[in-house]
């Protein structure tokens, strides 16, 4: 840590950020909530909006949900562990190999097969029935009064980001219907908004930066009770951006999808990944064999095997490409041509070329189809989908050249600059004439220098713990490893224009790369365009002799 400027970083998982981000971190809180434990610590009072009558109205509905389902949560739980009612329940579980650590962990329960049991221990308790009603545990009669909403089904305590109990999952233990019951979406509760098993995950997912996820509750525990800690479910619906978001906020880079292996579970992945692949995680499916689910797997055969399979798990466009295959006849002409038709958006829209001229290649040998005749319709598609000739171009360009990623130089010359303009202030205007955020190859570093130049221009505070409050959270880690950084040069002025010189070199060397690679593709594809991009490959090449000079 470095508190004289008000930052850490943690060198073993790369975490890092301010006084607030360590509290969130270390004590599992949002920043406003971060922000008033502070201000508690240092006896420092907080300004308080004025909140109107119908704020306050909300805040009491959602404490006296908070409560009901508080209670509802013991009363269940106490009907599975000490009374009779949850005698089959409690067989039930043990079978599946559920334990009592791992009951009391997720405070499973059992709601009694009646229609007032919940609904009167609760109103003895002081809850009335509308409130009941509001958080979802109860049923309004068309005449009068209420009953249970929950009858008769081992319950899962829902819980929020905070441990809070927000609703409820329950599970019939015969062959009725509906087999899972969830409650309905209230003030407190959104199953959009929710992961279960989020609460008691998010740790060991910032530890690792990995995440399983799953589809339901069943599974989770099965997991959980194996051993595998860094799971959440997506409560049986769809994944959704707001589920994905979460899982960012807490670092998550690696995402594991492990849903049911039949067809309903592959189509679920499948509206999975479209989620998530535009987030920037590395994505990964579990493929679950011989049409089992993750809980059965894993009672099964264990952790161990469990773990086997997250390891051999395939990447986003080997998963695509082996399903297009998978579940299409290649035996006739048709079927070879829907594989190439189904495999070919995921193939266009891949950014790792190496990988693409891998799949390109097996799709090739598999299909027996000339490589040319399947690149051919990757061009298609991009032409036709695409407006935009430009970025049809970097699509072609994309597929025939490897994906540039800045040098372990360039990486410490970017932090190395930015480090030294937060030393000195004055240094801010002399690099932003000479280069621009765009030059910056570094996408975390390219978001720090471009809010670091406009902060700037617009005298906004940059004392560095301040300023990293308004970075995304990964810019700001990136800024918490940078003001750690040891750090002594004796000529600045040298160092700064030495660091720019050698930032410039490196955006030319890569926009000369690909101009002439956009040449090439232009002139094999018989397009007369190329001599402009050969032009503009001279062009840069001649900036690129002048500054070496310099």
């Amino acid at each position: 840590m470095t508190p004289d400027k008000g930052f850490f970083y943690c060198f073993g998982c790369q975490s890092g950020g301010n006084v607030f981000n360590f509290l969130m971190k270390i004590e599992n809180l949002d920043f406003p909530d971060a922000v008033k434990l502070l201000a508690n610590k240092l006896g420092v009072p907080l300004p308080e909006k004025e909140k109107s009558a119908r704020d306050r109205q909300l805040e009491r509905e959602m404490a006296q949900l908070y409560r009901s389902n508080d209670l509802a949560r013991d009363f269940f739980h106490s009907c599975l562990v000490n009374t009779g009612y949850g005698k089959e329940a409690r067989e039930y579980l043990s079978n599946r190999g559920i334990t009592a650590e791992i009951i009391d962990e997720f405070k499973l329960g059992f709601s009694p097969p009646a229609w007032d049991k919940l609904t009167g221990a609760l109103s003895e308790r002081g809850v009335m029935p509308e409130t009941l009603v509001k958080a979802g545990l109860a049923v309004q009669r068309s005449g009068s009064g209420v009953y249970d909403r929950f009858r008769g089904r081992i319950m899962f305590p829902i819980n929020d980001a905070q441990g809070r109990v927000v609703g409820f999952g329950g599970r019939v233990l015969d062959v009725s219907q509906p087999k899972y019951l969830n409650t309905p979406e209230t003030l407190v509760f959104n199953k959009r908004h929710i992961l279960y098993g989020f609460d008691v995950a998010n740790s060991f997912i910032r530890q690792t930066g990995k995440v399983v996820v799953v589809e339901g509750y069943m599974d989770l525990i099965a997991l959980r009770n194996s051993g595998i800690k860094n799971v959440v479910a997506s409560l049986g619906t769809a994944f959704t951006p707001d589920q994905a978001r979460k899982l960012v906020r807490v670092r998550a880079r690696e995402i594991f999808f492990a849903y049911d292996s039949d067809a309903a579970g592959q189509e679920a992945t499948v509206r999975a990944l479209n989620t998530v692949k535009a987030l920037g995680f590395a994505v990964r499916i579990v493929a679950m064999p011989d049409g089992k689910d993750p809980d059965e797997y894993v009672r099964k055969h264990g952790q161990s095997a469990f773990n086997e399979l997250i390891e051999q798990a395939p990447g986003l466009l080997e998963y695509q490409v082996k399903r297009a295959i998978e579940t299409t006849d290649t035996s006739g002409l048709e079927g070879k041509v829907a594989v190439v038709a189904k495999a070919v958006p995921a193939l266009a829209e891949a950014d790792n070329a190496v990988e693409v001229a891998n799949h390109i290649r097996n799709l090739s040998e598999t299909l027996a189809i000339d490589e040319g005749a399947i690149r051919s319709e990757i061009r298609k598609y991009i032409a036709q989908s695409k407006k935009d000739k430009n970025v049809s171009l970097g699509k072609n360009i994309n597929i025939s050249s490897l994906s540039q990623r800045p040098g372990q130089s360039i990486v410490v010359a970017e932090r190395q600059l930015i480090r030294l303009m937060f030393e000195d202030f004055s240094i801010i205007p002399y690099v932003e004439t000479q280069i621009s955020g765009d030059d910056i190859q570094g996408r975390e570093r390219k978001i720090i220098i471009k809010s670091l130049f406009a902060a700037y221009n617009m005298e906004k505070s940059l004392i560095p713990d301040v300023f990293a409050l308004t970075l995304p959270g990964e810019a700001a880690n990136e800024l918490s490893n940078i003001m750690v950084m040891e750090m002594d040069f004796e000529d600045i002025a040298k160092v700064v224009d030495d660091l720019i010189k050698a930032i410039r070199l490196a955006c030319l060397k890569g926009l000369l790369e690909e101009h002439s690679l956009r040449a090439q593709e232009l002139e094999r594809m018989g397009d007369s365009n190329f001599l402009q991009e050969l032009a503009e490959s001279q062009r840069i090449h001649d900036e690129i002799s002048k500054l070496r000079l310099l």
